[in-house]
């Protein structure tokens, strides 16, 4: 059933599975986030500090972000709205630009992030965002059909998308060396120190090198079964509370989803227009 899935056979089936597949990442993503507003998070008093919110204020308001977040992604599933997905959008890469801004290690954090943001933007542009009416915002819509260029234009980000959280996540362990990364690898079982850490960043950066530049299909399923994998190690270091973290950063596995259905569709639609054409010859 899921091999099925993940080879569409026609341009309805693909624009329908690649819309669900993108509405549920952004969804998890924000349920995530939002879970751990909720919960209350000490790790975003730096967030508040730096906008000059002061740490009383910070744990009342990150409740209310966390509940709005749930909501909007909850409206998102329900029925699509563009000005949803644009809430969407700039409320990920706000709270993305927020992690250099407020002092944890240079760019690497925003990156690692691109799970988070991109993933509405994919969403806007099925949705169409050209030419449209004050009040094509605000409604549910259907969305427009798909055409190659745009089925291009979302195979280029689904790339940049996986490129950037694996480089970004990789500085993690090449440039900063995060503790937070070897209690995750000790946490089952690997004996992970630095140098260990190092190698693994400088691994993930240079995969994403190389998954920009060569999108084949094995790679990007190893990339899923190891951001899968890897992420998940936030459960096994933290315990069960940790699972907002893994649903969190959906974006890393549902982005290499959405990429193997555009490729499969790609390759069978390459297939299809060959063999007219050697019939031809």
């Amino acid at each position: 059933m899921l091999r099925t899935f993940l080879k569409p056979t026609n341009l309805e089936q693909l624009q329908t599975r690649l819309h669900w597949v993108l509405r549920i990442t952004a969804a998890c993503c924000f349920i995530g986030h939002g879970a751990w507003g909720v919960i209350t998070k000490e790790g975003w008093l730096p967030f508040f500090r730096s906008q000059g919110i002061p740490d009383d204020v910070a744990w009342k308001l990150m409740p209310i972000i966390g509940a709005l977040d749930i909501i909007m992604a909850i409206l998102l599933l329900m029925k699509p709205r563009r000005i949803i997905t644009m809430w969407m959008l700039i409320w990920a890469l706000w709270t993305a630009i927020l992690r250099p801004i407020s002092g944890t290690p240079g760019t690497w954090e925003f990156w690692e992030r691109a799970g988070n943001f991109l993933p509405p933007l994919m969403l806007l542009i099925l949705g169409g965002v050209i030419a449209m009416k004050w009040k094509d915002w605000f409604s549910g819509y259907t969305e427009p059909k798909l055409d190659d260029d745009k089925i291009g234009v979302l195979h280029f980000i689904c790339r940049l998308t996986i490129a950037l959280l694996l480089i970004g996540h990789g500085g993690f362990g090449a440039f900063v060396e995060k503790e937070m990364l070897i209690n995750h690898f000790s946490s089952i079982g690997i004996p992970a120190d630095v140098g260990f850490i190092n190698t693994v960043g400088w691994f993930e950066i240079i995969l994403g090198v190389v998954v920009f530049a060569l999108p084949i299909l094995p790679l990007i399923w190893f990339v899923f079964a190891w951001k899968v994998i890897t992420e998940f190690l936030y459960v096994t270091e933290g315990g069960i509370i940790n699972i907002f973290e893994f649903i969190e950063r959906w974006g890393d596995y549902g982005v290499p989803i959405a990429l193997i259905l555009i490729i499969n569709y790609q390759t069978r639609q390459s297939a299809t227009k060959a063999v007219p054409e050697a019939q031809a010859a």
